[in-house]
This record gives structure tokens, sequence and C-alpha cells, in this order.
């Protein structure tokens, strides 16, 4: 079920239902600002994508679930 557009926080990982994780670092008026992040395989790396901006009402539709990063 997709989340609510007042539950998007900056600082927060959610999950997508194709199973992406993106940090969201920006939330301002209608837009989003995040990256995605992913797994290398090797012990604790990640990789992250560039800064991707797209509208709050997208993202939430696309976001699943929070991932709560330890």
């Amino acid at each position: 079920m997709p989340i609510s557009q007042d539950n998007i926080l900056a600082g927060k990982a959610y999950r997508t239902i194709a199973n992406e994780v993106r940090e969201v670092s920006v939330v301002e008026k209608d837009q989003v600002v995040y990256r995605s992040v992913f797994a290398t395989g090797h012990a604790g790396m990640t990789v992250r994508t560039p800064d991707k901006r797209v509208a709050l009402a997208r993202f939430a539709a696309e976001a699943q679930s929070e991932v709560v990063r330890s």
C-alpha cells in the first residue's frame, strides 16, 4: 500500500514495489529529492545514485514501506 504524502520525510528511506530503496534528502512543496541505494554484495558497501527530483505525489505512490536503517 502506498505511503501517504504527509509521511514522506527528509532523512528517511523508503522501499518501492520494485524493491528499490530510496533515501530522501529534501522534501520541498510538491517535490522530493532522493538517491537510490543498492548493496554491492561486499561487506558493508553500498552504492548511491546521483540525486533525482520527482513530484511528491509520484514518490508517495511508488513508496510501499519505510526502511529502518541501522
